[in-house]
């Protein structure tokens, strides 16, 4: 600090230089020790919103005794359901994802991926979306996308293809 002509004491531009770039070396840091946070919120918010459909198809498939598959079902409850979107699964990004949830009561409202953001049958890098279907001899299928690493996470019975648990009509 020095004093200028008028007895005010200040500044030089160099101390003033060294704490700006002190400011933005230490901002870069937490920056760089930030990254990921907001991949992993958005798998953790993509796992409870799987919990809470699941438990939501649980609950349809204790009062109709059946799901319906994607297009044409025959399954009391399902309203008008007929999702079949590209390669006959219900993708949350491509509109009405699983409306006999909401139809039937069980869900105000069905959870969609925080990023929804897929266009077409499976994943294309960086897109992400939920999907739902439930094939007559298969059974249910729920799963999505993880951002962290890009693996696909299958919700309804992990150690096969399609949870033959479910009677799906």
């Amino acid at each position: 600090m020095i004093n200028n002509k008028s007895g005010i004491a200040g500044f030089t531009l160099i101390e003033l230089l060294v704490v700006i770039a002190i400011i933005g070396t230490l901002s870069g840091m937490v920056l760089v020790a930030m990254t990921g946070f907001r991949e992993k919120a958005r798998d953790a918010r993509r796992a409870a919103d799987m919990a809470q459909i699941l438990k939501a198809l649980n609950m349809f498939y204790v009062q109709n005794e059946c799901l319906p598959v994607t297009s044409g079902s025959s399954c009391p409850g399902t309203g008008s359901y007929s999702e079949a979107n590209a390669g006959g699964w219900d993708y949350s990004s491509q509109g009405g994802f699983m409306t006999f949830l909401t139809n039937s009561g069980l869900m105000p409202k069905v959870v969609v991926d925080p990023l929804n953001n897929m266009t077409g049958d499976g994943s294309p890098g960086g897109t992400y979306a939920y999907r739902y279907y439930c094939y007559p001899g298969s059974g249910l299928h729920l799963g999505y996308w993880k951002e962290t690493n890009g693996a696909y996470v299958k919700v309804s019975n992990p150690t096969v293809w399609a949870d033959s648990r479910f009677v799906c009509k």
